[in-house]
């Protein structure tokens, strides 16, 4: 078969299985599962690339795994079966590889069913605490912006306390914003020195549009000094059982020094998701900040969570609160929080990347593997 048909064929089946996601991803990737007595295979003779992350399987089913190839390996491929996979010729005998991970283009990322395409993934029974599934939940690995919700936690349990109120006002500080670069605010225009704004719009300013400067305000707010604060945190991950945890700042500003992991995170965001406040601050699309006394116009603020976004390429009806994080060592994280039909769950991916797929498309993997977690969570609740 010649390089152009082949291509046309990959492209109808790339755009089959794209369509069939589009329509339903609440389908689980497990979906290609399949005994051998239901499946025919068309004859195919060409040669195709493995993905990132390609995986082969004993049988055209994805419960067969067998190993994972390395990138850009030339296969034979031999047929191509009727429930998802190319039959292929490797290493003398006769294996299987699903269509989404064998490309006509070099250095693409394939879809994996046995593993989650970041550095590090958990999901969880929200209301038991059951670990449903981990990869590499243990690992130490910087938590960027996804920090913010330890410090809302803090925020709202000295709120609880009596220590503040949503209504306080809070006088920004020349120490709160100077220490922070121009990247680290996410709200236009920039808070300032001198500005004055309630724990309530600080609050909405940190954890829906991941703004870094409304940490340190809070921060000074709660502790008297960001210092303060920080080993506030610290000492809260402590009693909360963190492990290999380091917090050094309020806002998960990129800093060496400052690690936790995808287990650490999920025992946070459980315990921070437990208080009906911050489920208020956490699960917000969008909102406005009024004028205050240093900004005439009101300031408008767009969740940094694709999944909350309605009409987003990964938006999910499911999920009621997310936080992203978003840095150069620490990849692309993402901790949210879904219910459906009375079954809660949490999940933690970090260390995702953007990634060109199988087919030339382009996906957040932050955003993809979540809802492939969301969906596993879902089917394997107990």
């Amino acid at each position: 078969m010649n390089l152009k048909n082949l291509k046309k064929i990959f492209t109808k089946t790339a755009l089959s299985l794209a369509l069939a996601l589009t329509i339903s991803f609440t389908v689980p990737m497990a979906s290609l599962q399949a005994e051998a007595a239901y499946y025919s295979v068309t004859p195919i003779s060409a040669v195709l690339l493995s993905c990132n992350g390609t995986e082969v399987f004993a049988d055209a089913d994805t419960t067969t795994f067998v190993k994972t190839l390395a990138v850009n390996t030339p296969v034979q491929v031999t047929g191509q079966t009727s429930n998802g996979f190319w039959q292929v010729s490797l290493d003398g005998g006769i294996y299987y590889i699903s269509q989404q991970a064998l490309s006509v283009a070099a250095n693409t990322t394939a879809v994996r069913f046995t593993s989650y395409d970041v550095n590090a993934a958990l999901v969880a029974n929200a209301a038991s605490g059951k670990i449903i599934y981990s990869q590499g939940a243990n690992d130490k690995l910087e938590p960027a912006s996804t920090t913010k919700i330890m410090t809302a936690l803090l925020v709202i349990e000295a709120i609880e306390a009596g220590q503040l109120t949503l209504d306080t006002p809070v006088l920004t500080s020349a120490t709160a914003v100077a220490s922070l670069p121009s990247d680290a605010s996410h709200v236009e225009p920039r808070l300032q020195a001198g500005e004055i704004l309630t724990v309530d719009q600080l609050l909405t300013a940190m954890m829906v549009s991941s703004d870094c400067q409304a940490c340190n305000i809070l921060a000074e707010a709660v502790a008297g000094s960001v210092s303060n604060f920080v080993a506030l945190m610290n000492a809260r991950a402590t009693q909360l059982g963190c492990v290999n945890t380091n917090f050094t700042n309020p806002s998960g500003y990129p800093d060496k020094n400052m690690y936790t992991n995808a287990y650490s995170l999920y025992l946070i965001t459980a315990n921070a998701y437990a208080h009906p406040l911050f489920k208020q601050y956490f699960g917000m699309a969008s909102a406005v900040l009024p004028a205050t006394n240093m900004c005439a116009a009101p300031r408008a603020l767009v969740n940094t969570d694709a999944l909350v976004i309605p009409g987003s390429a990964y938006y999910n009806p499911y999920v009621v609160g997310g936080k992203t994080g978003t840095a150069n060592r620490a990849g692309q994280c993402l901790v949210t929080v879904a219910s459906r039909e009375g079954k809660t769950i949490i999940t933690v991916v970090l260390g995702g990347k953007n990634r060109t797929m199988y087919d030339g498309t382009v996906k957040s993997s932050r955003y993809y593997e979540t809802n492939r977690l969301i969906e596993l969570g879902f089917a394997n609740y107990w």
